[in-house]
């Protein structure tokens, strides 16, 4: 177990190990106890090598092929998979775009270790009696599975949080925005150029509060943790490791120029103490 007083990441290189020393990691994250749980190597690294290789070859780090290369959505990052942020706004797009994702995924993979059964297995082996399952509809229209994520410019996250539950827009009511808590798994493929000051800082502060809302609009947010004395820690994470922790914990990734890119598998996931099932989605 973590010591009372510590603000740490709990890791371990197996999920039962992780498990003996936090039983409920999932309870403990929506409760903001610890800032993250650590699998190291739950992803041959060698096998994302591979993958990073095939990707390369089709084109899929380079921007200029966004629109081309199926499935590509372009920016500062590029995303390889279907983005409810960038794409919820059209929900018939965004499922149809999801039906695609779903398509690629299941052959993308082929002579390796499939990265995203790797995530979900890990999420089941903590999910505390819970089942984990692709986000749904009622209608069973599905969600993307999961995200690549490459960052192939100066381009990082700003302090923020993520919920849809606190941040849905009038409009089209997604399903999974009726859970208590958000979270995130990544996993990561590929650094970039400094390991250390690529990776991502969680905070010990719940975005969802109107005075956090309003510092974060004016984008001041550095300024007030060190005012408020506000802890964070930094996740450092090697090719193969995967991490989950809760998004409604204020959290940034330095924004870098970078000559190698960084590249990582993600996905959100919610749950609810009342409900059976925890839903993933991208």
């Amino acid at each position: 177990m973590t010591q009372p007083n510590a603000w740490t990441p709990v890791e371990a290189h197996s999920t039962a190990a992780l498990l003996h020393r936090l039983p409920r990691p999932l309870t403990a994250l929506a409760a903001g106890d610890v800032p993250a749980v650590v699998l190291r190597r739950a992803y041959p690294p060698e096998h994302g090598r591979g993958l990073m290789r095939r990707f390369a070859e089709r084109g899929y780090f380079d921007p200029a092929t966004v629109g081309q290369a199926s499935q590509l959505s372009g920016g500062p990052y590029l995303d390889l998979g279907t983005s409810l942020g960038r794409l919820g706004a059209d929900p018939d797009a965004f499922f149809a775009h999801a039906a695609r994702t779903h398509e690629l995924f299941a052959t993308l993979f082929a002579g390796f270790a499939d990265p995203v059964r790797a995530m979900y297995a890990a999420l089941s082996d903590l999910a505390e009696g819970k089942t984990v399952q692709t986000a749904r509809e009622p209608d069973g229209r599905l969600y993307g599975p999961a995200i690549f994520r490459m960052y192939h410019a100066a381009e990082g996250h700003r302090p923020h949080y993520d919920s849809v539950a606190q941040r849905s827009r009038p409009g089209y009511p997604y399903a999974v925005a009726n859970f208590q808590r958000q979270f995130a798994g990544v996993l990561c493929l590929q650094t970039g150029d400094a390991a250390s000051a690529d990776e991502p800082f969680i905070y010990r502060c719940w975005g969802p509060q109107p005075h956090v809302e309003e510092v974060l609009r004016q984008d001041r947010f550095a300024e007030y943790a060190a005012a408020h004395g506000i802890p964070r820690v930094q996740v450092q994470l090697t090719p193969g490791d995967l991490y989950f922790f809760c998004t409604e914990n204020i959290h940034e990734v330095a924004r870098l120029t970078r000559q190698r890119r960084r590249v990582v598998l993600a996905f959100f996931f919610a749950m609810s103490a009342d409900q059976p099932a925890i839903f993933v989605w991208s």
